[in-house]
């Protein structure tokens, strides 16, 4: 075994070194030196090699910065496209902002005062009368919607209601808090759509058009600080100003000669009614039981702003001549009924005559109403029938400790109504006083004196009006008037805002009281005249 181990390594060791001599020739070759011709044709070569290459390079930096400038320029275009868009989005806002502002405007008008007076209840105090917001909105070319919603005598209004399980029973707690005598109202809020130049159509809450101050009641038109009385004080107008109503109609105006106009107004209306008004009273009184009484009080009122509560609609209209700049004289009338449906069908009509003009400086302007509510004595009988009893109580054996009583009344009415107010004003304003501190910076300020007089009649104003069983037992009503005058002078350092100051004195049947002829005057009994000092502001915007 071993010979043959020995026989077989011969051929190996030939083998490795053949392969051992050719490996040392040829690394011998790779080692011998280049001949100068050699080296410059590989240095050549070399050369050829990285010229192609930095063309090569070339041509790759020549298409980056082609690439470059399009997706540069590709930027720049987007950019451009995009401020563009901006700008335009922004120039589109603000004529939308611009057409808003041009088609609606905001605006309002507010007062208050400081009153002063004789009467012993009339305490000395400041008044916030109202703020009134209003919009003007051209919707489109001939369409247009105008609202007012007036905040009278109002500062809060808080209402808190509570409900949860008590005693394996239901409790349920309510509490309201609000200043006192105030009001939110919607004065206005109408559509008007422009058939012609002299013919419109009219829908919605209407100003009632009977006079002249229903229809032009801001604040800061009038110079002294409180309403008349035709108007508010003792309205003869079927209901107070601002006395509006839900109904439709037309109004226009055409141009009379080269500087006069006419102008009308014509409604149907749901019209006023007599509206219930309830009043809990609690009274505590010593050694005798505690006295709760409710008392229902009908009166007129504006009518419904939803289901009238009566089958009839009401009628107004106005027609104003205007022949020159500043002078005007106008006829008005209203006619309805005003009793709801569960009473006799009674009506009321009025008529009213006002005017403006001129003599010299001295501007005059005024009002005359005419009003008669027909039947009052059949509308108390129909009452009678429908409540039965004026008057009803809980006997004192059934409640020991407390006095129950509901009571009916019908308010507020009278067979006729008329009365009228007339008011001169002297509108100046001296050039010295442009520099003064009332005349500094302002453009036509003006001193206007005023005086003011108001009579009222009411022939037939109802008093008293009792029934029992349903039958009428006593009708009683007596003739009363109240009289006013008025001075004041008004400082309007612009046309929308008005300082004021005036004396009113106000009067009434000898030995009567004020209170039960006027909404205004806590007169207590025999109190028949007042002496009165107003101080008021009013501003429009």
């Amino acid at each position: 075994m071993g010979e043959k181990k020995e026989k077989n390594t011969w051929p190996t060791l030939l083998m490795g070194l053949g392969l051992l001599l050719a490996c040392g020739s040829r690394a011998a070759a790779q080692s011998r030196p280049f001949t100068a011709t050699e080296k410059i044709e590989r240095l050549q070569q070399q050369m050829l090699q990285q010229q192609q290459q930095m063309l090569k390079m070339q041509e790759e930096l020549e298409v980056l910065k082609a690439q470059q400038a399009q997706d540069a320029t590709a930027a720049q275009k987007q950019l451009q496209n995009t401020t563009q868009q901006i700008q335009t989005e922004h120039e589109q806002s603000t004529t939308q902002i611009l057409g808003l502002l041009e088609r609606v405007k905001i605006g309002g008008y507010g007062s208050l005062r400081y009153e002063n007076s004789s009467l012993d209840e009339q305490r000395s105090t400041f008044t916030f009368r109202r703020f009134v917001l209003t919009t003007d909105a051209k919707i489109a070319p001939r369409l247009r919607f105008y609202a007012e919603l007036e905040f009278e005598r109002f500062r809060k209004l808080e209402l808190e209601r509570t409900t949860k399980p008590e005693d394996e029973g239901l409790e349920v707690e309510e509490a309201i808090e609000g200043t006192n005598e105030s009001e939110i109202a919607l004065e206005q809020a109408w559509l008007q759509y422009d058939l012609t130049n002299w013919l419109s159509l009219r829908t919605g809450a209407l100003l009632v058009p009977l006079g002249r101050f229903n229809i032009r009641h801001d604040d800061n038109l009038w110079n002294l600080p409180r309403r008349s009385l035709v108007d508010r004080g003792v309205s003869v107008l079927p209901s107070t100003a601002a006395w509006d109503e839900l109904g439709a109609g037309l109004v226009g105006e055409t141009t009379l000669g080269s500087e006069g106009h006419l102008d009308y107004q014509l409604y149907v209306l749901n019209g006023v009614s007599l509206d219930s008004e309830l009043e809990h009273i609690v009274l505590s009184r010593e050694e005798t039981r505690g006295k709760l009484e409710a008392e229902v009080k009908l009166s007129p009122s504006t009518g419904t702003f939803s289901n009238d509560t009566k089958e009839a609609k009401s009628l107004s209209g106005r027609l104003n001549v205007s022949p020159f700049v500043g002078h005007e004289a106008a006829l008005s009338f209203y006619w309805g009924r005003y009793t709801p449906q569960f009473l006799d069908d009674e009506q009321v009509w009025s008529l009213g005559f006002d005017g403006l003009t001129h003599l010299g400086p001295i501007d005059l302007e005024w009002q005359y109403i005419f009003t008669r509510f027909g039947g009052i004595k059949n509308v108390a009988r129909s009452l009678a029938s429908v409540v039965k009893d004026q008057e009803s109580a809980v006997e004192e054996d059934l409640s020991p400790d407390l006095e129950t009583e509901i009571a009916f009344e019908l308010a507020g009415l009278s067979r006729t109504k008329h009365g009228y107010w007339l008011e001169a004003r002297y509108p100046f304003w001296p050039e010295r006083w442009n520099n003064s501190i009332l005349g500094w910076q302002l453009s036509d300020p003006l001193l206007i004196p005023v005086l003011r007089f108001e009579q009222v009649w009411l022939p037939s104003l109802l008093q008293e009006a009792a029934f029992e069983d349903g039958v009428l037992t006593e009708f009683d009503t007596a003739n009363r008037f109240v009289h006013r005058f008025t001075v004041g002078l008004a400082y309007v350092p612009t046309p929308l805002v008005r300082f004021t100051i005036a004396y009113e004195y106000t009067w009434t049947n000898g030995g009567k009281s004020l209170a039960n002829v006027t909404n205004f005057l806590p007169a207590r009994d025999g109190e028949d005249d007042a002496h009165s000092l107003l101080v008021g502001v009013s501003f429009g915007f």
